[in-house]
Formats: structure tokens, C-alpha cells, sequence
């Protein structure tokens, strides 16, 4: 293999596909980058198992091959030559040798026969939605996912196709955010996707208005942008019934500033996140949300104007649930829907049906 490509191009590829490498694997070949040269291109892969992704780049091939080269080692290297044009060739002893400038270095490489066989198949469902939705999506719900190792299916997003509306919903046992959109769909299907990898396909799209393709085949998930593939598998198993979670109504809606709440809770949280469980206490009354907390550090007691429809309540929460989902809604005025102390409350846009935030309570004493 014998390659000439533009550094900046092979920068910005490399730091791409990194971000599949694998850290600490078992099989060692794992921790490697393919390249692969053909025609007038070069192939970057990396690939953990779970997550793959695909680069290509345009080059001048001298000779065409491939081989895997070891790589933490070649991302630091080669965001050093962003400025050069690079030659990379692989040599008889199995190494792989960079040239820049009037300079060469060499790297380590794997046996290319030991990295796993990447494989493109027919898509057998898709849907496609603009990118500015997907990443509206995907910020909205993937805050509630959970990060426990003892239950998987909730560590992704579950995407449900029907008759057109896409519904996202994310749980992690403490909160659940859904939200729906339109989309062009091939059919019905329904298909829960790592939040890892929700987070890389957001990290790599560029252009809002264009329409982003997902197909699903099987256990996987398909994506391409441009020159890059991102491969995915999917979670496997039931998803919770989520219908079942949500309130069949509400006594108290509260109408409220959505920036005035949030500037309110995060100067409460500076106080809250001394305590275990960040604790904001939320005393709703007729035209007024006192917001507080307290810990040993010291206290913070705050009043915001609202509309109450209902009773008064006294309400407790983690702050962090709060401010994770305040810190993603645009509008100007949402709604808070409750019961009481210790029934789940629901967050929304107001007149907006299609976006759902939903927090258990904090039991408090008094």
C-alpha cells in the first residue's frame, strides 16, 4: 500500500472514525484503524463491535492495499500534519511509514486478516427526517438515558415508527422524555438505539435542512453522511411500556418563564449539589413558585411568578432532572402538570403536545 493524501483531510477522517476505537479490548486489533486504498480513495474503519465508523477521503494511490495501524498512536500523529501533504506506505517488516515534508516516521500495524469484516446489507426498514430534527430529537431525549450497566435496553433511545410520527422516548427510572415528529417512513417498526450512538450521528451532521437516512437491517443500524458510514447494533429486548408511566390527569398546571425557572433552580443547585440527592424544594402557591434548597453549606430561597391552575402543592426534585431538560426547551413558557408531593410531574412546551418531560418527586419531610 503506498498513498498520497492531503494532511487536514486524514486529520479531520482519523478523528472521525476514532471516536469507534476501542479502549482496553480484549482482542488488541480492536484498538486499530483499517486503511484501506483503491481506485483514488482511502478507507478509514474503526470499530469496537458495537459501533463502527466509516470515513473516506480523496488520495493519489501509488499502490493499493491495506492494513490496520494502531490507533491512539496515529490520531495524535497525524493532527500534527494537518498543514502537510502526507505519504503512507506500508512496508515489508509490517510497519507503516508516514512521510511529510522532508521528515518520515514509523508506526506499528495489526494483522489486517485479524480485523473484523465489515459488512453493508440491504436496508430493511428506513425512515428520514431533516438533520436539525433528529438532533432536536436526540437532545431532548437521550438527557434521560440511563448509564447502569444492569439494564441495558435503557441505556438507548427506543425510535417508534406509525403511521409516520416518530415517537423517542428515553427512561432511566427517575425521568422519561418523549418526544414526536413526522418523518418519511418505509412502515411500522420500532427499534432502540444506543445513546452512544445517537451521540456520534449528531457529532457528524453539518447541514440542517438536509434529510439524514437511518435504515435498520436486523440487529443494526445503517447511517451514511456524505463519505462517512456509521454502523451500529442495536439494543435487544422489550422496551418498558412507557404508555403505562404517564398520568392519566392532573389536578395543578403551572404556567411559568422557562428561563426565569431555570436561572432560579441552577442558583438553587449550587447549594442542592452538596446534598446527596441535589435536592430543590418547589412550594407552588397562587402567583408564586418559592424555589429552595439547603444544605451545609448554606441556603437559597427564591420567588418566580407563575399561574396556577389547581391547589397548592410543595414539591421536591432532583435538580439536576430539572435543569438537564430546561437547559434543551426553546420556548419561552412552559407548563408544570402534578398531583401532589409524590405523584410523577410532567414538563412541556405549552401548546405543544409532542414534547414530554416527565420527573418522580424526591420525598421530603415536612
Amino acid at each position: 500500500m503506498k498513498i498520497i493524501c492531503d494532511g487536514l483531510d486524514l486529520s479531520d477522517a482519523v478523528l472521525k472514525v476514532s471516536k469507534a476505537l476501542s479502549v482496553k479490548a480484549a482482542n488488541p486489533v480492536l484498538e486499530g484503524i483499517k486503511l484501506s486504498a483503491k481506485g483514488d480513495s482511502l478507507t478509514l474503519v474503526a470499530t469496537d463491535t458495537e459501533l463502527t465508523i466509516k470515513k473516506t477521503i480523496k488520495a493519489d494511490v501509488l499502490m493499493e492495499g491495506e492494513t490496520v495501524v494502531v490507533g491512539k498512536y496515529f490520531v495524535d500523529f497525524v493532527k500534527k500534519l494537518e498543514k502537510e501533504q502526507v505519504e503512507l506506505s506500508r512496508l515489508f517488516d509490517g510497519q507503516l511509514q508516514i512521510k511529510y515534508s522532508d521528515s518520515e516516521s514509523e508506526l506499528q500495524v495489526f494483522p489486517v486478516d485479524l480485523f473484523p469484516v465489515i459488512r453493508e446489507e440491504e436496508e430493511e426498514n428506513f425512515f428520514t427526517i431533516p438533520e436539525k430534527d433528529f438532533k432536536n430529537v436526540v437532545e431532548r431525549t437521550s438527557i434521560a438515558c440511563s448509564t447502569d450497566d444492569s439494564r441495558p435496553i435503557l441505556k438507548g433511545c427506543l425510535f417508534e415508527i406509525q403511521d409516520g410520527v416518530l415517537t423517542c422516548v428515553a427512561l432511566d427510572g427517575f425521568r422519561m422524555a418523549v418526544v414526536k415528529k413526522k418523518v418519511k417512513a418505509s412502515g411500522d417498526f420500532k427499534a432502540v438505539i444506543p445513546a452512544r450512538t445517537l451521540s456520534e450521528i449528531t457529532r457528524l451532521l453539518e447541514k440542517d435542512e438536509d434529510e439524514l437516512k437511518l435504515c435498520l437491517q436486523k440487529n443494526n443500524l445503517y447511517v451514511k453522511l456524505d463519505n462517512t458510514v456509521i454502523f451500529s447494533r442495536l439494543i435487544e429486548g422489550e422496551f418498558v411500556k412507557y404508555n403505562h408511566i404517564m398520568p392519566v390527569s392532573f389536578e395543578n398546571t403551572v404556567t411559568v418563564n422557562k428561563d426565569a425557572l431555570l436561572n432560579s433552580i441552577e442558583r438553587a443547585s449550587i447549594v442542592a449539589k452538596n446534598d446527596r440527592y441535589n435536592v430543590v424544594k418547589l412550594d407552588v402557591k397562587e402567583k408564586t413558585l418559592s424555589i429552595s434548597a439547603r444544605s451545609e453549606i448554606g441556603n437559597v430561597n427564591e420567588n418566580v411568578n407563575i399561574n396556577l391552575k389547581g391547589k397548592d402543592v410543595t414539591i421536591a426534585f432532583n435538580g439536576k432532572y430539572l435543569t438537564d431538560y430546561l437547559k434543551t426547551e426553546t420556548e419561552d413558557i412552559i407548563k408544570l402538570s402534578l398531583n401532589s408531593s409524590i405523584d410523577p410531574c410532567v414538563i412541556s412546551p405549552v401548546g405543544n403536545d409532542e414534547i414530554i418531560y416527565l420527573v418522580l418527586p424526591v420525598r421530603i419531610n415536612g
